[in-house]
């Protein structure tokens, strides 16, 4: 049953709107005053989430944060897709809403809140010092030094993991095709046949090889 000012309304607004959550101080009878809390970008956010657009990734902001406080921090690092005071399960539902319109996803978090969205993307990703354990456990990556400008690196690395694999494994099924074509034609013999069936297999490892140490 405190009355609380209209100024003190005003500064609750403007304070919001730079991203800040409120707490209201008050006695008995008035209002003493606000505390204003703000979680800290981190300065390589911006580039990350920059570099992410470059490689065809959308990204979208799930918070459970007021909107005034999503949208503050979205436009600080470029994201125009927010969606705020969600809760565990509304997080779960806008993925499930992305996989259902032939959206891959790949979810970052490292709260509690995050771990039912995190297992429920195709990709969980989870920060590993700040992230909590069921956040951890509910992922299929975890970046243990929490650097969040590995992401983008992450995902030209799994891009380039699954061409390669897919060159892999066409260019052995072509090799096993070449030399059947040749057995048929009576052109190998067994132990030719043994030679150019495992140079397939060769040719694979050492194409997966080339992703070591890769400048991707």
């Amino acid at each position: 049953n405190i009355a609380v000012p209209d100024s003190i309304t005003q500064q609750l607004r403007n304070l919001q709107k730079d991203g800040k959550a409120t707490v209201i101080v008050a006695n008995d009878s008035a209002v003493l005053g606000i505390i204003a809390l703000s979680d800290v970008l981190r300065h390589n956010a911006k580039d990350m989430v920059s570099a992410l657009k470059s490689n065809g990734v959308s990204p979208i902001l799930l918070t459970g944060d007021t909107s005034a406080t999503a949208h503050y921090f979205a436009e600080k690092v470029g994201i125009s897709n927010v969606y705020s005071k969600l809760l565990p399960q509304d997080k779960v539902e806008k993925i499930k809403n992305l996989k259902e319109n032939g959206k891959i996803t790949a979810m970052i978090g490292d709260g509690v809140n995050d771990a039912p969205a995190l297992k429920s993307a195709d990709v969980g990703i989870a920060m590993g010092e700040i992230g909590s354990d069921i956040a951890i456990d509910a992922s299929d990556i975890t970046l243990i030094g929490d650097d969040i400008s590995k992401i983008p690196y992450l995902k030209r690395l799994s891009t380039a993991t699954v061409r390669t694999i897919r060159f892999g494994i066409t260019l052995s099924l072509l090799i096993n095709l070449v030399g059947i074509i040749l057995s048929v034609l009576k052109l190998l013999t067994p132990v030719t046949g043994a030679l150019v069936h495992n140079a397939g297999s060769l040719f694979v490892i050492l194409i997966a090889t080339m992703l070591y140490d890769r400048k991707i």
